[in-house]
């Protein structure tokens, strides 16, 4: 709220004391919103100092065993794991996330919701050695044992996120549909579900985001490989979670420069689908 001097010198004591206590909040929010996002641009420009130099076209065509070497592999190798591992998440949990939302009983939906909150909270390097004891003796070290792990951390993300966003659509939508007449199943599914798809999408770009970024779990199920691998989920796979990790952790400085590189397309990755979904969900009232 804007008020000229002239017009503040008309105010009340009083008056006077609320706006300027208005101005100082607004202006402390504003500074908390900008120390909040500060990290996020500050992270966003270092790794892109560091990592620009190692971008060429060899560094995205090639793969680690080449003469000059690139990380095509770790591209397609994580874009292949998120897309099987969204793929198996993204349908059951939208599902568990209706269930508990619409259909099942106070106790079941508290049980569930706290399940769920557990597994969010989860390490992942635990979710890693389960998969590592439970599977790999079965799987062995492969891009389905990978698939596996990506899938226990993605699974209650997006159930998390379909939980919030049906809650969030308004009762009277649903009592006007079944009014007319529909079904209970087709006012979820035709009205509810369709009414949250902005809040549904944006929790599957979550689940991928996160997908996208964890190495623990794949050291010990996908192992990673130099070779290419291209829809053979029977062999180790390459991510750029675990090349980033491998270079990091070596002496050659041309590796290291590939380690900020594969971090920054990693970041770029991220980035550019969560703001692809928040501009198609931005004037949705349930995003």
């Amino acid at each position: 709220m804007k008020v000229s001097g002239l017009l503040l010198e008309r105010l009340s004591p009083q008056e006077q004391r609320r706006l300027r206590t208005d101005r100082l909040m607004a202006l402390f929010l504003r500074t908390c919103a900008g120390i909040a996002v500060l990290p996020v641009v500050a992270l966003t420009v270092y790794v892109a100092l560091r990592g620009i130099p190692a971008l060429s076209p060899t560094f995205f065509l090639n793969s680690p065993a080449d003469t000059e070497p690139g990380i095509l592999n770790a591209i397609l190798g994580s874009l292949q794991l998120t897309a099987v591992a969204i793929l198996f998440t993204g349908p059951i949990g939208i599902a568990a996330g209706v269930y508990l939302s619409e259909y099942a009983s106070r106790r079941v939906s508290s049980a569930g919701t706290m399940m769920i909150d557990v597994l969010l909270g989860t390490p992942s390097i635990i979710a890693g050695l389960v998969v590592f004891l439970v599977a790999v003796p079965f799987l062995g070290f492969s891009a389905w044992a990978g698939v596996l792990a990506l899938s226990v951390l993605m699974l209650p993300v997006v159930m998390r996120t379909t939980q919030e966003v049906i809650r969030l659509v308004p009762i009277g939508v649903r009592e006007a549909s079944l009014a007319l007449g529909v079904p209970v199943w087709k006012t979820t599914l035709y009205i509810t579900c369709r009414t949250a798809l902005s809040g549904l999408l944006t929790g599957l770009v979550l689940a991928i985001s996160r997908g996208l970024g964890e190495t623990a779990p794949l050291l010990l199920t996908a192992r990673g490989t130099s070779a290419m691998n291209l829809f053979d989920f029977g062999t180790t796979i390459n991510a750029m979670p675990m090349a980033v990790y491998e270079y990091s952790n070596t002496s050659s400085a041309i590796l290291k420069e590939q380690a900020w590189g594969t971090a920054l397309v990693l970041l770029v990755i991220a980035l550019t689908l969560n703001v692809l979904v928040r501009s198609r969900t931005i004037n949705s009232r349930v995003a």
